[in-house]
């Protein structure tokens, strides 16, 4: 996949993420349809220009990978996993780059 196709597949798969985002799907399922949706946008695309060969496999993925990404910031993936969120955690004083501001 090129750039101009993943812009195509993205668009595609970002309306249809708005779509069911309308149509009343918890937030918490989210994450799964995504990546569900961005799947089926690929396939869909690679079947319509019919080249499944070995060749361009990590193209497809590396495509589905930058879909599900759009389609992802577009449902809120924060937002659907705020736990995710709440859990992170500073990082620990006293190891390297612990003092902000150098002492002469």
């Amino acid at each position: 996949m090129d750039a101009t196709e993943i812009a195509a597949v993205s668009t595609a798969v970002v309306l249809l993420t708005q779509y069911v985002k309308w149509a009343g799907l918890p937030d918490t399922r989210g994450p799964l349809v995504v990546l569900g949706l961005s799947l089926l946008g690929v396939a869909l695309w690679g079947y319509s220009v019919g080249t499944f060969e070995r060749t361009k496999v990590f193209g497809y993925f590396a495509g589905w990978l930058v879909v599900s990404a759009s389609a992802a910031g577009v449902f809120g993936f924060t937002r659907s996993s705020p736990a995710a969120v709440t859990l992170a955690k500073a990082p620990p004083a006293g190891g390297a780059g612990s003092d902000p501001v150098e002492k002469p």
